[in-house]
C-alpha cells in the first residue's frame, strides 16, 4: 500500500472508532479535556449485498449505534497521533446534525454493493447505487464512519465499511462465495460460510495458507494510529487479572487509580520482569470506552457506568513510564451473567442477542457449569464483533500486544453449539470446533496486524496439550506450526515437578510442539500455588523452574500468574512467597532466554 493509501486509511479508522487522539506513548502530565464521542461506525448495515443463507433470521441485528448512553468528559484524555495524507486538508467542517467532516481526496473502490445517500445516515434518501468493485473518488472522511464522494452532479455519503482504497480486494470480497481452506495437520477442510463454519473430514496433502483468506466474510474495521509496539526478544511477564486490577478501580479517583497501578508495576519492575499481560475484557465488558461492550461493573458496581478517566489509558502511560510492554488481554468468548445482562443497555449487541429469540441460544449460548454466558465463534457476526472489538483496542490505544488465555469452549456438551453444527453438514463435531477456534484466531492476529504491524498477538493455552484438543478444541500444535495465527505462544505450565502431568514432561512436550522460528514460546508458571503443599512451600519453586527454562533452546521467556499472588493478599502463605520472591529476583536477573 503505498504512503498516500496507508495515511488515508489511518485517518479514515480513527476517526471512525473514536473522535479522541492518543498521545504518544512516551509523553508525560496532563492532556487536554476533549469529550469522547462514540460513533456506530458499525452499526448501519446500509448495504444490498447478498449473502450466504442464514440459519438464523439475523436481519434484524445490528451493532449499537453508540455505546455509552453518556458522554464522558475524561480529566486525562487519551491522545492518538496521526499523519494526514498529503491530500487531506486539516480544516474541518461541521454538518449534518453536527457530524465533522475532514476534506480528502483520493479513490477508493467498493467492497459490496451499496447504496449511496444524501446524508450520512442510513434513514437519509437513497441517490444512487454502487456496485462491488466500482470505483469512486472521496471527498471528505465523516467522523460516524461514512465517506463523501463525488457522484453525478454532487456530493453524497456511502458507509465506510463498504468501501476500500484496494481495487483488487474489492473484487475478490463477497459474502456470497465460500473459501476452501485445507489444513495439512489437522486432516480437515473448513469451509467459511456466511452463516457457519463448515468442516468435513477428508485426505489432505496441501499445505494450509495463512489464515488471511478466512476474514473474506468479515467487515473489520482496521488502521493504524502510528504507534511502534514495545516488545522484548525475552519476556519477562506478570499476569495481572481482572481480580488484581478491580480492587484499584472501585469507585476511585483518577489519581487514587493512578497511584496504585503504578505502585503495582514498580513491584513488577523490582522483580526484574519487563512485561504485563492486564485485563483489559474479562466479561464481554471493558476497562476502557468502547461503542462495542459495556464499562465494567468493577468501577461501580453496575455495568456500562464508566468513570470520568479512561482506566486503561492510565494503565498503558504508566507501564511505558517504567519501561513495561503492556499486552491488552481480552477473553473473547465468555461474556456475563443473567443477572449483569438484564443490567445492560438494548443499544449493545450483547444485549440484542441476549434478547432475541432466533440469536439466544445461537450466537449466545449460556453454560450451566460456569453460569456465563459464551458466545460460539461458528458465526460469522461473532467473529466480527470480537474483531471490531481487538481493532477498537489496537487503533485507539498504544498498546504493545493482545493477549487471550485458555477460554475457548466452555464445555464438550454437543447443545452448546448444535444448530451451527447441523447446518454445516460437518460429520465431525470436534475438527468442526477445532476448525472454528483456529479460523477465529486466525482473524484475530490479522486484524491486529492489519492495524498496526509492529503489535504482537499470543495466546496463552493450557499447559496440558491434551486438554487443548479435546476439550477447549484448540488445535495449538496448528496455529504454532502454519503461519498466521501467532507471534507467542504461552502454555500455562502449572504443574510441580512431581505432579502426574510434571512441569518437566509438559515442558518438553510444548518444546517439541513449537516448530515456527518466529514464534516464541514463553513458559506460564503457577505463582498462585505457592505454599498450597510441601513442595509449593519450598520457597524457591518458582526460581528453580525459572532457572529450569534458561536452559532450554527453545523457550525464550517467563509469565508468572498472577500479580495479586506475588505482591497481594491472594498467595496461600506469604511467609513462603517472600521466599520466593528473594530466589526468583536473583533468577530473573539471570534469564536470559533462548
Amino acid at each position: 500500500m503505498n504512503i498516500f493509501k496507508r495515511a488515508v486509511c489511518v485517518v479514515l479508522c480513527a476517526m471512525m472508532l473514536s473522535s479522541c487522539a492518543h498521545r504518544a506513548a512516551n509523553e508525560a502530565g496532563p492532556a487536554p479535556s476533549v469529550s469522547i464521542q462514540t460513533f456506530g461506525t458499525a452499526a448501519v448495515f446500509d448495504t444490498e449485498a447478498t449473502s450466504a443463507p442464514e440459519t438464523l433470521d439475523t436481519a434484524s441485528l445490528s451493532e449499537p449505534t453508540f455505546a455509552p448512553q453518556t458522554t464522558v468528559t475524561p480529566n486525562t484524555a487519551p491522545m492518538q497521533t496521526v499523519t494526514a495524507a498529503p491530500t487531506t486538508t486539516s480544516t474541518t467542517e461541521t454538518e449534518h446534525n453536527g457530524y465533522d467532516i475532514q476534506p480528502t481526496s483520493g479513490v477508493m473502490y467498493a467492497s459490496s454493493d451499496v447504496n449511496i445517500r444524501k446524508l450520512p445516515d442510513a434513514d437519509s434518501d437513497r441517490v444512487g447505487h454502487l456496485n462491488r468493485g466500482d470505483e469512486v473518488r472521496i471527498t471528505g472522511l465523516v467522523s460516524n464512519g461514512w465517506v463523501r464522494i463525488e457522484f453525478k452532479d454532487g456530493e453524497y455519503f456511502v458507509n465506510g465499511k463498504y468501501l476500500t482504497y484496494e481495487a483488487e480486494t474489492a473484487l475478490s470480497v463477497t459474502t456470497a462465495e465460500h473459501t476452501t481452506v485445507t489444513e495439512r495437520t489437522t486432516g480437515v477442510t473448513t469451509t467459511v460460510t456466511d452463516a457457519v463454519t463448515t468442516v468435513t473430514t477428508t485426505e489432505v496433502t496441501e499445505t494450509s495458507p495463512p489464515p488471511e483468506t478466512l476474514n473474506e466474510n468479515l467487515n473489520v474495521l482496521t488502521g493504524s494510529n502510528g504507534y511502534t509496539a514495545l516488545n522484548y526478544p525475552v519476556q519477562k511477564a506478570v499476569w495481572f487479572a481482572y481480580l488484581d486490577i478491580d480492587p484499584f478501580l472501585k469507585d476511585a479517583s483518577e489519581s487514587g487509580f493512578t497511584e496504585s497501578v503504578g505502585s503495582a508495576f514498580d513491584e513488577v519492575v523490582s522483580l526484574g520482569c519487563n512485561t504485563v499481560y492486564v485485563h483489559v475484557r474479562a466479561f464481554g465488558d471493558a476497562y476502557y470506552y468502547s461503542q462495542y461492550y459495556p464499562f465494567t461493573a468493577a468501577y461501580s458496581g453496575t455495568l456500562g457506568t464508566a468513570p470520568s478517566f479512561d482506566p486503561l489509558y492510565i494503565m498503558i502511560n504508566e507501564a511505558h513510564k517504567r519501561g513495561l510492554s503492556f499486552h491488552a488481554w481480552i477473553n473473547p468468548m465468555r461474556t456475563t451473567t443473567k443477572e449483569r445482562f438484564n443490567e445492560l443497555d438494548s443499544l449493545y449487541t450483547l444485549k440484542q442477542w441476549y434478547d432475541s429469540p432466533s440469536t439466544n441460544g445461537t450466537f449466545l449460548v449460556y453454560d450451566r457449569d460456569t453460569d456465563y454466558y459464551w458466545l460460539s465463534p461458528a458465526y460469522s457476526a461473532v467473529r466480527q464483533l470480537i474483531c471490531n472489538g481487538v481493532a477498537e483496542i489496537v487503533s485507539r490505544y498504544n498498546v504493545d500486544a493482545v493477549h487471550i488465555d485458555d477460554y475457548f469452549y466452555p464445555t464438550t456438551s454437543s447443545s452448546f453449539d448444535k444448530a451451527a453444527f447441523e447446518a454445516s453438514g460437518a460429520s465431525d463435531r470436534a475438527a468442526w470446533r477445532k476448525g472454528i477456534v483456529s479460523t477465529l484466531v486466525g482473524e484475530i492476529y490479522r486484524t491486529v496486524k492489519t492495524c498496526n504491524p509492529s503489535v504482537l498477538f499470543g495466546v496463552s493455552p493450557q499447559g496440558n496439550i491434551d486438554n487443548n484438543l479435546n476439550r477447549l478444541y484448540a488445535d495449538v500444535g496448528v496455529w504454532c506450526s502454519l503461519p498466521g495465527y501467532l507471534d507467542y505462544i504461552v502454555p500455562q505450565i502449572y504443574y510441580g515437578f512431581n505432579d502426574k502431568l510434571s512441569f518437566t514432561a509438559a515442558f518438553e512436550q510444548w518444546e517439541k510442539l513449537v516448530t515456527l522460528p518466529y514464534v516464541s514460546l514463553v513458559c506460564g508458571i503457577a505463582a498462585y500455588k505457592v505454599g498450597i503443599n510441601k513442595e509449593w512451600s519450598s520457597g524457591k519453586i518458582l526460581s528453580d523452574q525459572t532457572e529450569y527454562i534458561s536452559g532450554s533452546k527453545v523457550f525464550d521467556g517467563v509469565a508468572y500468574y498472577r500479580y495479586g499472588s506475588l505482591f497481594g493478599s491472594a498467595n496461600s502463605s506469604e511467609k513462603s512467597m517472600k521466599k520466593e520472591l528473594s530466589a526468583l529476583k536473583t533468577e530473573l536477573s539471570e534469564f536470559k532466554g533462548f
